[in-house]
């Protein structure tokens, strides 16, 4: 995995060629809607889709993280499905309803059963370079391809084409204080419960962050955000005080942030502060909205690694996931 999160920028490289060079084409329909099939990080790559193109395409985008597909599905339908390994099961449930339904499906995958499915369709397909084992690890393959089949699908325009190469150089340039940040923060967070709170636009990006702790670190992560926190979890901050006691705060700000949401953030520090230890804060560098993500995605995912090694754990290990699957399997 650390090699992985060392060769980060080159894979969004990578991706963003593939995209470049993939050569689709889709039927002349005016489409509706969106939905976006898919698991972990997969399915969160769709939610920061879901997020970034809320202010850029005017139909509407619907992340499915579940075996049923729905029932307002049709010929006038956009219907994405992604798994890296193409065989994740709640992606493959949904897919006959889906081409039933003559909506446009269309294939973001390495193999397995969804490139099968893609063949035997004619449906089209962007292919991933099946270069590892550990999905979670190519993050940005998913997110980048996602992108580029709502361009190639005529819905979105290519601006984003250049926040990705921005991104790239962002991250080139803040290399080596992106690493020293994550192993401070990883620090801060071993041998306590992490309860992590972002503006509603970063949700995706806490919950990257949470998806790698669990998976890599083997430690139990929290995550939620502003401003609907400070309607009720705020509240929570009573009982058990012994819990409160191993919590550690972090706060993810952004440029893009509501101003009324960092207003709740600081006012939230101060209950936070009678009752956690550590109230820690991190704020997103880069210009553009990508940027700030794809810089805080490499942060996290150095942290989740770092604070592995504190664990010291395998972050290749996934026994409580593969158990899961096998049992599964076997039904």
């Amino acid at each position: 995995m650390k090699q992985l999160i060392e060769g980060f920028v080159q894979q969004l490289r990578r991706a963003v060629e593939l995209g470049k060079s993939s050569t689709l084409t889709f039927p002349a329909v005016k489409y509706k809607n969106v939905v976006i099939a898919g698991m972990g990080a997969s399915g969160v790559a769709a939610n920061l889709v879901q997020t970034y193109v809320a202010d850029k395409i005017r139909v509407p985008v619907l992340v499915r993280k579940n075996y049923v597909s729905p029932a307002f599905v049709d010929s006038e339908t956009l219907y994405i499905a992604a798994s890296f390994s193409g065989n994740t099961e709640e992606v493959i449930a949904g897919l006959k309803a889906a081409i039933d339904s003559k909506a446009t499906v269309c294939f973001i995958t390495s193999g397995g059963e969804l490139l099968h499915i893609a063949h035997q369709n004619e449906l089209p397909l962007i292919l991933l370079p099946a270069s590892s084992e550990l999905s979670r690890a190519h993050f940005m393959y998913s997110f980048v391809q996602m992108l580029y089949m709502l361009y190639y699908a005529g819905l979105l325009r290519d601006d984003f084409k250049v926040e990705l190469e921005q991104s790239i150089s962002l991250l080139e340039e803040q290399a080596g204080s992106i690493k020293v940040q994550a192993s401070a923060l990883a620090s801060a967070l071993a041998g306590k419960l992490p309860a992590i709170y972002a503006g509603n636009l970063f949700e995706p990006v806490a919950l990257r962050l949470q998806q790698q702790i669990n998976t890599n670190s083997k430690q139990l992560c929290h995550v939620n955000v502003f401003p609907e926190m400070s309607h009720n979890e705020i509240e929570g901050f009573q009982h058990p005080e012994q819990l409160l006691k191993h919590l550690v705060i972090l706060l993810i700000k952004s440029d893009y942030d509501h101003p009324r949401v960092h207003l709740g953030m600081d006012f939230c520090k101060k209950v936070f502060a009678q009752k956690v230890e550590n109230v820690l804060e991190i704020k997103a560098l880069g210009a553009t909205f990508l940027e700030q993500v794809f810089y805080l995605v490499h942060m996290f995912d150095w942290i989740s690694v770092y604070l592995a090694e504190l664990n010291d754990v395998d972050t290749n290990a996934t026994d409580n996931i593969d158990y899961l699957r096998n049992k599964f399997s076997e039904e």
